[in-house]
């Protein structure tokens, strides 16, 4: 397809959902290659964009100053087409909404802004601590870390939580252009070594935090186990909630399970919530946990692309094990190689252990996945 004509992705494939679109914009702005989605999530009982996908497609659009068509609530088509290369910004304000998830957000306009040429900052507003998208706490004490060994720095701090559908979150961003780092092969996390439980609170009593808290040791050491537990206090505008996480550290690396509660009556216990997701991952084993993995691929497929230089004779190969392939990993290794010319291989089936090669087109690396030497987590 020639460059000058616009990628068309069907949004009713896959699962069919944001994550999808998000990927489109973060690497439309990239490559300044224009797009149009059809069918967005067709077949749903709400088909078509729902707010929080028209507010990541404005956001994205402000930093390359893009053209946007069928942008209205409830649209099935969208198109996006850019009219100049991003720049670096100093305080741009991005809003999520009051639902609208801010990791979300940042996980679509980060990796342009890592290749503007210069640091940017950003202040961004919504939900950070919510159901069905990474906390803030997840960016900061797993995402970071993870991109960072991709050669992408990114720095965030917490200015206010924001619980659920209560808004009232804001996130401030600084990210440095990518630099050259060495390539990932996460195969293999080794040994366990420590579990850190965080009880997060904000506009509740302090003893929920300290409940959840001592809950969560006693179930990790149901398990075998051991953890310490931190208890911190969360500042908040207009909403309230709690957070549990668990961060388990592995020798060659990090992961983060956690769930989120609010005051609605009937939601989802935290504690349970989290430790199941821990036992999932101990169980399955992969190196890096299935929603981290999806969230690896686009900084990957940069590095694999090219558009981040290498020292001579690298290939920009990454490779990563994963304890359970996701719709949404499976997603973004289909729209990445629209966009970009680089090899995007998930060894494994849906909900099944697996592991994800990302590599320049033609490389010719093999691809097989490798197994654990025996005995190993």
């Amino acid at each position: 397809m020639p460059d000058d004509l616009p990628i068309l992705l069907d949004g009713g494939e896959g699962d069919g959902g944001g994550q999808r679109l998000r990927t489109a914009l973060a690497l439309s702005c990239v490559t300044g290659r224009a797009f149009t989605a059809v069918g967005f999530r067709a077949g749903r009982p709400d088909p078509g964009l729902r707010g929080s996908h028209l507010l990541a497609a404005r956001a994205a659009a402000r930093l390359c100053d893009a053209v946007l068509g069928g942008d209205e609530v409830g649209s099935p088509r969208l198109e996006f087409a850019p009219r100049r290369p991003v720049v670096p910004v100093e305080g741009l304000e991005l809003d999520a909404g009051a639902s609208g998830s801010t990791a979300l957000l940042l996980q679509t306009v980060c990796w342009p802004l890592s290749l503007a040429g210069g640091p940017s900052t950003l202040v961004l507003r919504g939900a950070t601590h919510q159901a069905q998208a990474p906390t803030f706490h997840d960016l900061a004490l797993a995402w970071c870390p993870a991109v960072a060994r991709l050669g992408f720095q990114v720095e965030v701090s917490l200015q206010a939580a924001g619980f659920l559908a209560g808004g009232g979150g804001e996130v401030s961003v600084r990210i440095d252009p990518a630099h050259a780092m060495p390539p990932l092969d996460l195969r293999h996390r080794g040994t366990l070594r420590e579990v850190e439980v965080i009880s997060l609170g904000g506009g509740v009593d302090a003893e929920v935090a300290d409940r959840l808290a001592a809950r969560a040791v006693r179930s990790l050491r149901a398990l075998g186990v051991a953890a310490e537990a931190e208890r911190l206090p969360l500042p908040v505008r207009g909403s309230a909630g709690s957070h549990v996480l668990l961060v388990a550290s592995f020798e060659r690396s990090r992961s983060s399970h956690g769930a989120v509660a609010g005051r609605e009556p009937g939601g989802v216990d935290p504690v349970d919530s989290a430790v199941a997701d821990l036992r999932e991952h101990l169980t399955r084993g992969g190196a890096v946990e299935s929603h981290l993995a999806d969230q690896l691929v686009v900084p990957a497929a940069l590095l694999a692309a090219g558009l981040v230089p290498q020292p001579p004779g690298v290939v920009p190969a990454s490779r990563w094990s994963v304890g359970e392939v996701s719709a949404h990993l499976l997603d973004v290794a289909a729209v990445v190689p629209r966009f970009l010319d680089v090899e995007v291989a998930v060894l494994g089936r849906l909900g099944e252990q697996g592991e994800v090669r990302v590599q320049p087109r033609g490389a010719g690396l093999e691809v097989t996945a490798l197994a654990p030497p025996e005995g190993a987590p």
